[in-house]
């Protein structure tokens, strides 16, 4: 709930009983008709000298991001993920845009912080896979966010086959239908990470 309030410019603790209880009834209308799908891939990191130009590989993925760079010092391989609220969720929101503004600006909330908390299990299950490989996991970090720009979204969804597992598509202009989708990358280290690395959990608090 207190994500929720966050996504729509207010504090849980200013809202009313009555706003609350339709806040509820607006999630429970979307976890009735969001079909969640994942699917994720490990793979090896390549760091090379400075000469060529390229900053890494992650994968097959020639990256030229400082920012996730740092994110990932300390690791030798990485988690690659998407996951979607699906096509159904969207849908709902739509059709709420047409019919009740507030009750699709809610939804809308709602949804976003739903493919959170979707995405904060993946990560929760990589950091699992990680412990088995005596290893830790980084915070997680998507395309769009610092210098690691939306134009990798093409190679991660040829990494991953995305459209064919999770049934996400891409634009030209790099954005995924349904809109309620997230990419990402996990690191996975093998020591403690040091303090003041960036990361998308850090920049959203």
């Amino acid at each position: 709930m207190k994500e929720i309030c966050r996504y729509m410019g207010m504090r849980e603790q200013d809202t009313t009983e009555s706003f609350l209880a339709e806040i509820e009834r607006q999630l429970s209308r979307l976890l009735e008709v969001s079909r969640v799908r994942s699917y994720w891939e490990i793979f090896p990191i390549l760091r090379q000298g400075a000469g060529d130009g390229v900053r890494f590989y992650l994968g097959p993925m020639a990256v030229y991001s400082r920012d996730l760079d740092r994110n990932l010092q300390g690791c030798d391989q990485a988690a690659v993920f998407g996951a979607t609220l699906g096509l159904e969720a969207d849908r709902l929101i739509y059709r709420l845009e047409k019919t009740a503004l507030g009750e699709a600006a809610i939804t809308d909330a709602c949804a976003a912080a739903a493919i959170e908390a979707v995405c904060d299990e993946l990560c929760h299950g990589l950091k699992k896979e990680a412990m088995v490989r005596s290893m830790a996991t980084r915070p997680r970090f998507s395309p769009g966010f610092g210098d690691f720009t939306l134009e990798y979204q093409p190679l991660i969804f040829g990494m991953l086959q995305l459209s064919k597992r999770t049934g996400i598509s891409l634009t030209s202009g790099g954005m995924m239908i349904p809109c309620k989708s997230v990419t990402a990358v996990v690191g996975f280290q093998r020591e403690a990470a040091e303090d003041g690395l960036p990361s998308e959990e850090a920049a959203r608090r």
